[in-house]
């Protein structure tokens, strides 16, 4: 993914990035709008999800962004990302 933290991702970009940063383990394949709490994406990883996202991408997360329709696919985490970038 690219580094620069004024370019925002792509889904497809944040399933590289999620499993380059060890925060879960998705497949090659991963679909867009596939479930990332059944995959694996738990408390502990949401939590360090939350610090990566904001140095990546020089965000600042609170409580109303970690819901579960915001943390439910690389969509909507590309949706939340955009949208707190803006």
């Amino acid at each position: 993914m690219r580094s620069s933290k004024n370019v925002l991702p792509n889904p497809t970009e944040l399933i590289d990035w999620l499993n380059h940063e060890g925060l879960v383990e998705l497949d090659w394949d991963f679909p867009e709008d596939g479930d990332l709490l059944a995959a694996g994406l738990d408390s502990m990883a949401v939590m360090q999800l939350v610090v990566a996202l904001e140095e990546q991408f020089g965000l600042e997360l609170g409580p109303d962004d970690l819901t579960q329709a915001n943390l439910a696919t690389p969509r909507t985490l590309a949706a939340m990302i955009a949208a707190k970038s803006s």
